[in-house]
C-alpha cells in the first residue's frame, strides 16, 4: 500500500488558509480566479512530487477551470457572475475526479455523476489517515527496510496539533494566576493582548476551525486525485449502462406520433408565423402578441425532445441493421423538426424584443438558443456515425461554450446598447428609453453609456446623464476595496467616468425622504438613482 505523505495535508492547509485570506469578509472579485488557479497548482505540483504525470486531458481540463473563473474579475453582471464560478467549480471537482487517469472525455452523464460522488466520498475519508496514523503503517515501513528513526520521522504533524490545542487552555489559565500575581507581568500580558487582539478570540477561533476542516476535505480531494483507491478502466461510452429492454416497434411508434405532432405544429406555424404579420393578424393577436406567446413552452419542447431521445436510445433494442436505419431516420427527423420550432422560438423572442426592449432574461434566452441548436446538431451528427454515446462530451464542451459566451459577449453593454439604439431610432413610433431599467444595469453598461453620450440628442442624452452621474457618485463614495475585490470592468468603468468628472460634478443628488434612493433633475426632469441603491 502507498504510503500517504504529510505533503497532502499541507498542501490542503495552503489552500485553505488561501480560502480564508481570499474571501473572509472580502469582496468578490479576481481573488476566485486567484483561488481556482492556486488548486490547479497545487494540485500539479503535488502530482509531479509523487512522480504522478499528469494527463493530457487533465492539463485541459485545469486550463478550462481558470479560464471560466475569469468571469467572476471580469464582469458585474450577476448571472454571468453566478455560472462562470459555478462551472469553474464544476470543472475543477471534474479535474479532481479523474485527474489520474484523464477518461472525462470517454465518460457517459453517469459516469461523470459517479465520480463525482466518489470524489466527495474522498474529501470525506482518505485524509483521516494523515489525521489519525495507523500502526500497521509505520510497521510496514519498518519491515520494507526503513529504521524506526526514519518511520518517526516520516510522521504527520498532525501530532504537534494536537499538542497545541491541549496546551493551549493550560496556558491560559497559568497565564491568568502569574498576571494576577505579579503587575510587572500583567502589564506585559496586556500589551501582547493588545498586539494580537485577542478580544477578537471568537472570530480567530471560528476561522481557525473552519480552515482545518476546510484543510482535511482539501487534502483529501489531493489524495483521491492523484492515488484514487482503485484502478480504474478507460470507460467505452459506446457500451450500454442498462441492458435494453424496451422492444423496436414500441420506441418506432412513440418517435413517429411525436413527429406527426411537430409537423402538424409547424404546418400551423408556417401559415401564420411564417407568413407574415399579415396572416397573425386574421386570428385576432397582435404580431407582438403572437410572438409573445409560447416561447418558454418552445424552447421546454426542445429539451424535453433531447430528454426522450437519450432516455428511448438507452432502453430500445436494436439487433438488427434495418431497425438502426429506421429508429436513426425517425431521430433525425424528430430533431430536423425540433431545429425548426427552435427557430420559430428564437423569432419570437427577437419580436418581443424589438416591441418591448431588451432585457437580461430576454438576452439569456437569445444566448441559449444558438448553443442548444448546435448540441442539438451534434447530437444528430452522432446519432448518424453511430457514436451517441459521446453525448455526455457533447453537452459537457456546449455547457463551456455557453459560459464562455457570457464571459465574452458583456450582457448589460448589449441591454443598453440595443435599448438606446432602439429608443433612438424608433423614437417618432412612441418607443422611449426605459430609464429605469437602464440605471438598474450594472457597470458593464458604461463604456456602452459614454459611447452614445456622447453622440445622442434629446431625452435619451438626458436619461443617460442621469444614469452616468448616479453611478459616478455612488463609485466616487465607495471605500477603496482590497486587491482580492478587484474587477476589471469596474476598474474601466471608474477609469472612463473620471474623464468626465467635471461634468458630473455639475450636477448635484437629491435625498427623497421617502425612499431609499437619491434622485438627480436634468433640464428639469428628475430621474431616481436606482443603479446607487444596489450594491
Amino acid at each position: 500500500m502507498k504510503k500517504i505523505s504529510s505533503r497532502f495535508l499541507a498542501a490542503g492547509l495552503v489552500l485553505a488558509f488561501a480560502f480564508d485570506y481570499l474571501f473572509y469578509k472580502k469582496p468578490f472579485g479576481i481573488s476566485y480566479t486567484f483561488w481556482i488557479s492556486l488548486s490547479v497548482l497545487l494540485l500539479v505540483t503535488l502530482s509531479q512530487i509523487e512522480k504522478v504525470k499528469p494527463r493530457w486531458a487533465s492539463i485541459i481540463l485545469g486550463l478550462t477551470a481558470i479560464g471560466l473563473s475569469s468571469g467572476t474579475f471580469l464582469r458585474l453582471e450577476p448571472f454571468t457572475r453566478f455560472i462562470s464560478a459555478a462551472s469553474a467549480m464544476l470543472v475543477l471537482m471534474i479535474l479532481a475526479a479523474s485527474y489520474r487517469y484523464g477518461y472525462w472525455i470517454w465518460y457517459r452523464l453517469l459516469d461523470y455523476l459517479i465520480q463525482l460522488i466518489h470524489l466527495l466520498g474522498g474529501a470525506f475519508s482518505r485524509a483521516w489517515i494523515l489525521v489519525f496514523p495507523q500502526r500497521n503503517q509505520d510497521a510496514e515501513d519498518i519491515e520494507s527496510g526503513q529504521n524506526q528513526e526514519k518511520s518517526k520521522k516520516s510522521r504527520p504533524i498532525w501530532p504537534v496539533l494536537r499538542g497545541i490545542g491541549l496546551a493551549f487552555p493550560i496556558l491560559l489559565i497559568l497565564a491568568a494566576l502569574l498576571a494576577s500575581a505579579d503587575p510587572i507581568f500583567n502589564r506585559g500580558l496586556k500589551s501582547f493582548i493588545e498586539f494580537f487582539h485577542i478580544e477578537n478570540l471568537p472570530e480567530y477561533a471560528f476561522r481557525l476551525i473552519y480552515i482545518l476542516i476546510l484543510a482535511y476535505f482539501f487534502s483529501g480531494v489531493f489524495i483521491h486525485a492523484i492515488y484514487p483507491k482503485q484502478n480504474i478502466e478507460k470507460p467505452d461510452p459506446l457500451k450500454p449502462r442498462m441492458q435494453p429492454f424496451l422492444g423496436n416497434v414500441e420506441t418506432t411508434v412513440v418517435l413517429s406520433s411525436i413527429n406527426i405532432l411537430f409537423a402538424l405544429f409547424l404546418i400551423i406555424q408556417f401559415r401564420y408565423f411564417f407568413g407574415g404579420q399579415s396572416n397573425i393578424a386574421d386570428t385576432g393577436f397582435t404580431f407582438s402578441e403572437y410572438a409573445r406567446k409560447g416561447f418558454n413552452e418552445l424552447v421546454a419542447v426542445a429539451v424535453i425532445s433531447l430528454l426522450i431521445y437519450l432516455a428511448f436510445s438507452s432502453i430500445t433494442r436494436q439487433k438488427k441493421r434495418s431497425q438502426f436505419r429506421i429508429l436513426t431516420i425517425l431521430n433525425v427527423l424528430l430533431f430536423g423538426q425540433v431545429l425548426v420550432i427552435l427557430v420559430s422560438g428564437f423569432q419570437r423572442l427577437a419580436l418581443y424584443e424589438s416591441a418591448y426592449g431588451f432585457s437580461r432574461l430576454r438576452t439569456y434566452s437569445t444566448l441559449f438558443i444558438p448553443w442548444l441548436a448546435a448540441l442539438i446538431i451534434t447530437v444528430v451528427v452522432l446519432e448518424i456515425i453511430r457514436r451517441q454515446g459521446h453525448f455526455a462530451l457533447a453537452l459537457f464542451i456546449t455547457g463551456i461554450g455557453f459560459v464562455a459566451t457570457f464571459i465574452i459577449f458583456n450582457v448589460d453593454g448589449f441591454i443598453a446598447r440595443q435599448n438606446i439604439s432602439r429608443a433612438s431610432i424608433s423614437s417618432q413610433e412612441g418607443y422611449a428609453l426605459d430609464y429605469e431599467y437602464l440605471d438598474t444595469l450594472s457597470n458593464d453598461a458604461i463604456p456602452i453609456m459614454l459611447q452614445t453620450y456622447q453622440t445622442t440628442g434629446g431625452m435619451e442624452k438626458d436619461a443617460i446623464t442621469a444614469s452616468l452621474v448616479c453611478r459616478w457618485y455612488k463609485m466616487a463614495a465607495q471605500e477603496k476595496k482590497p486587491w482580492q475585490g478587484f474587477n476589471l470592468s469596474e476598474n474601466n468603468a471608474m477609469r472612463q467616468l473620471s474623464v468626465y468628472q467635471s461634468t458630473w460634478e455639475q450636477y448635484s443628488l437629491s435625498e427623497r425622504p421617502d425612499y431609499p434612493y437619491s434622485l438627480v433633475t436634468i433640464d428639469g426632469q428628475e430621474y431616481d438613482c436606482l443603479y446607487s441603491s444596489f450594491d
